[in-house]
C-alpha cells in the first residue's frame, strides 16, 4: 500500500485500529516482558509464559479499539461543526497516535530505568517528583520533534512506519488464538461446579472474621502488654483474646506472606515468592477457604491490595464471592478489571499500559489515602446485612493503611509530628535503601506511619462497635493480624528487599474465641504459618493437605505451647524451577535468631530479649550456638529443597 500521508488513511477506521494495535503490540508489549522476564520465567513454565503473552497481545484489542473509535467519532464530529477534511483528518490521528506513543515511550523509559538500577545495583530512586519531571520532559521532546517535522510530517512518519507493521501483528494475533485453544486459562474452561450458599437448617457454628491489615508492625504499634499503644481499641478488644507478643510474617511482603496465610506453608514450599508470582498449582487446591467451605461455611474475600487477593494467588476457587474494595485510586481501576484472569499473569502485564495514572493519583489524592480501611470495612459489613444464609460464614478482610502513602486520617494526623512536614503524599519518596546521612529525616517518616496506625486503629474500633451493635461480635471467632511490618533503619525504608530483621518480621496476631470474655498474653514464638492450621482445627474442617504450622488451638484454651522453632524468609531472587541457592533465611528459636544469607554463606546471630533492633551479631561470641541453629536451618532448607525438586524438576 502507498502512504501518501495521514489524510489518505485516516478514513479508514480499520487502518486506525491496525496501526494502535501494532504499537502496542510489537512495540510496548515487548517492553513490558523485557523489563519483567527474570520474575516470569522465575515462577512460569515457557508453556504458561506463552499463554499469558499470547492472552496480553488478544487483549489489546480492547485499547486498540477504543483509540480508534474516539478517533473516528471525533473526526467525524469535526467534520460536522465544519472543520476542513485535512484539519480533522490530522486530529483523527493525533488522537489514535499519541496515547498509544506514549505508552511506548514510557514503557522504554521505565524498562531502562530498571536496567540501570539493577546494572549498577545502586537502588536508584527517581521519586514521585522525578517521574513528573520525566513525563513534562518528554513531552517537551515530542513538542520539539513536531515543530521540526511539523505535525502532519510526524504523524505521516509515523503512520507509514506502522502500517508496515499491520501484516506481522495480524498474524501474530492469529497465533496468540491457537496457542490460547491449545493452552486455555482455567477461567476459559469455566467452573468446575459450585457450592450450594444456602443450609438446608441452621447452622450454629460460629461466623470466622479473618482482619489482617497491611505492613502493620508490632514493635511500632505495641498492641500487647500494658504500656504505652498506638492501638488502644485493638487493645482494648486483646482484653477478651489472646494476644501473641511474638508472631513472626513468614516473609517481608504482602505476597508470600498472605499466601503463607491462605496454605499454611512456608513461601519456600507455596512458591509464591515473588511479586507476580501464584502459589504452585499442586497446593492451590485444599488450601484454607476450600477447607472451610467443604466444612459447611460460606467463604468471602474483601481485599484492598490485589497482591493479597486470592486471585492472585491461584486459590480463588474456594471462596464464594471475591470483592476488590473500593478505591479513589485512578491506577487501581485497570488493575481490578484484570482481574477478571485469576489464573494467569494479565493483571501485572496490562496494568502497565497506565502507569501514568499512579503518577496523577499522587497529585490527585494529596493528602488523602485512596485505599481508606472503611471501604473494606463497609462491604464486609453490607455482606453480612444481605446474606440471609443460614451458613456460618468465613470472612477475610484486608485493608491497606497504614502501609504507604503514610497519609493518616483528619483524626489522628499531626498527633506525633508537627505541620508543614510530610504531609503531602507527592513529598513522599518511594521505598529502597537510603543513606545514613538521612536517618533523621526518615524517623519523620515514622511518626507518620505511626499516625497512620492510629488511623487504622480508630477504623478498626469503629468496625468492631458495628459487629457488636449486630450482635455479630461475641460469638464469633475473630483474628487481627498483619502480613508483615516496615522497616525505617538500617538503611531500607518500607518492605520487601534483602532483609528480614524484627521491623518487618513481627507482627501483631490478636484471637478471640466465640464468647470468650478474659484475656491472655501469650509469649512462645509463633508465625503466620500456623493460622490456617489453627482456623481449620477450630472449624472442625479437614486438615490442609501439605502445612509447615500447626495449630494454635491448646495455647488459645489456655494451654502450654510447646517450643517450636519459626521460619522466615526473602526469595525475591530465587527461581522454583532452580535448586535453592538464592535468598535470606531466618529461624527464630526462643530468644535467639540467626539470619542465613545463602548465596554468600554468611550468618548472623542476635539475641531478640536483650538486641530487638539486631545492632550486634553473636556469632563469634556463641559460636557452637551460631553453628547449632545454622545447621537446622540447613536441614529445613534441604527438606524444602527436597520438595521442590520433587515438584518441578531440577534442571
Amino acid at each position: 500500500m502507498t502512504v501518501r500521508g495521514p489524510v489518505a488513511l485516516a478514513r479508514s477506521g480499520w487502518t486506525m485500529f491496525s496501526c494502535s494495535f501494532a504499537a502496542l503490540g510489537l512495540i510496548w508489549m515487548p517492553l513490558v516482558l523485557l523489563r519483567q522476564l527474570d520474575a516470569f520465567v522465575a515462577f512460569l513454565t515457557p508453556l504458561q509464559l506463552l499463554r499469558d503473552a499470547a492472552l496480553a497481545y488478544i487483549l489489546l484489542i480492547i485499547p486498540a479499539g477504543l483509540l480508534a473509535g474516539t478517533a473516528a467519532a471525533l473526526r467525524r464530529l469535526s467534520t460536522l461543526i465544519g472543520m476542513l477534511p485535512v484539519k480533522a483528518d490530522l486530529l483523527a490521528w493525533s488522537i489514535a497516535l499519541v496515547p498509544t506513543l506514549w505508552v511506548c515511550i514510557w514503557q522504554l523509559a521505565g524498562s531502562s530505568w530498571a536496567w540501570a538500577k539493577a546494572v549498577s545495583g545502586m537502588g536508584l530512586s527517581i521519586g514521585v517528583h522525578g517521574r513528573v519531571l520525566a513525563s513534562a520532559l518528554l513531552l517537551l521532546c515530542l513538542l520539539l520533534l513536531m515543530r521540526s517535522m511539523s505535525l502532519t510530517g510526524l504523524t505521516t512518519f509515523v503512520v507509514s512506519h506502522l502500517v508496515s507493521l499491520r501484516r506481522p501483528a495480524q498474524l501474530l494475533f492469529v497465533l496468540a488464538c491457537l496457542c490460547i485453544a491449545i493452552e486455555t486459562p482455567r477461567f476459559l474452561l469455566g467452573s468446575a461446579g459450585g457450592h450450594d450458599p444456602v443450609a438446608a437448617q441452621a447452622d450454629v457454628r460460629p461466623d470466622i472474621y479473618l482482619i489482617s491489615i497491611d505492613t502493620l508492625a508490632e514493635p511500632d504499634a505495641r498492641v500487647c502488654g500494658a504500656g504505652p499503644t498506638l492501638m488502644p481499641h485493638l487493645r482494648e478488644f486483646a482484653q477478651r483474646a489472646s494476644c501473641f507478643t511474638r508472631h513472626y510474617a513468614s516473609a517481608n511482603f504482602t505476597t508470600p506472606s498472605t499466601a503463607t496465610m491462605e496454605t499454611g506453608a512456608l513461601p519456600w514450599n507455596h512458591w509464591a515468592v515473588q511479586i507476580v508470582a501464584q502459589v504452585a498449582t499442586p497446593m492451590q487446591s485444599g488450601a484454607l477457604a476450600e477447607r472451610l467451605r467443604d466444612a459447611g461455611y460460606e467463604t468471602h474475600s474483601i481485599n484492598a491490595n490485589l497482591l493479597a487477593s486470592p486471585r492472585h494467588h491461584g486459590t480463588g476457587a474456594g471462596y464464594d464471592s471475591h470483592v476488590i474494595a473500593d478505591s479513589t485510586s485512578l491506577g487501581s481501576k485497570p488493575r481490578e478489571a484484570l482481574t477478571v484472569f485469576p489464573d494467569t499473569t494479565l493483571p501485572f502485564w496490562l496494568s502497565a499500559i497506565v502507569p501514568f495514572l499512579d503518577t496523577i493519583d499522587v497529585y490527585l489524592h494529596g493528602e488523602k489515602h485512596p485505599y481508606a480501611a472503611e471501604y473494606a470495612y463497609q462491604a464486609m459489613l453490607s455482606l453480612l446485612d444481605e446474606r440471609s444464609s443460614a451458613k456460618p460464614k468465613f470472612i477475610w478482610v484486608h485493608t491497606l493503611p497504614p502501609h504507604d502513602p503514610y497519609l493518616p486520617p483528619p483524626s489522628t494526623k499531626y498527633s506525633l509530628l508537627q505541620r508543614g512536614t510530610l504531609e503531602r503524599w507527592s513529598e513522599f519518596i518511594g521505598m529502597g535503601p537510603y543513606p545514613a546521612a538521612q536517618q533523621s529525616w526518615i524517623d519523620k517518616y515514622r511518626l507518620r506511619y505511626q499516625e497512620s496506625i492510629m488511623g487504622a486503629d480508630l477504623a478498626l474500633g469503629e468496625l468492631l462497635r458495628q459487629l457488636q451493635a449486630r450482635g455479630r461480635l461475641a460469638n464469633s471467632l475473630i483474628i487481627v493480624t498483619s502480613d508483615h511490618g516496615e522497616s525505617f533503619e538500617r538503611g531500607f525504608l518500607g518492605h520487601a528487599g534483602e532483609l528480614i530483621h524484627n521491623a518487618v518480621l513481627q507482627v501483631p496476631l490478636v484471637v478471640k474465641l466465640p464468647n470468650q470474655a478474659s484475656s491472655q498474653q501469650i509469649d512462645t514464638p509463633v508465625s503466620l504459618a500456623d493460622l490456617a492450621p489453627t482456623l481449620v482445627d477450630l472449624a472442625g474442617a479437614k486438615a490442609l493437605p501439605s502445612t509447615d504450622g500447626r495449630s494454635l488451638r491448646l495455647a488459645l484454651e489456655g494451654g502450654a505451647l510447646p517450643a517450636k522453632p519459626v521460619f522466615a524468609m526473602a526469595m525475591e531472587r530465587q527461581s522454583r524451577f532452580q535448586p535453592l541457592r538464592a535468598g535470606h533465611y531466618a529461624i527464630i528459636d526462643g530468644d535467639f535468631k540467626l539470619v542465613l544469607h545463602l548465596a554468600e554463606a554468611h550468618s548472623e546471630l542476635f539475641n531478640l530479649r536483650q538486641d530487638p533492633h539486631e545492632l550486634t551479631d553473636l556469632t563469634a561470641s556463641a559460636p557452637q550456638l551460631a553453628a547449632s541453629l545454622r545447621l537446622r536451618l540447613q536441614a529445613a532448607l534441604a527438606q524444602a529443597e527436597l520438595k521442590r525438586s520433587a515438584m518441578f524438576g531440577t534442571p
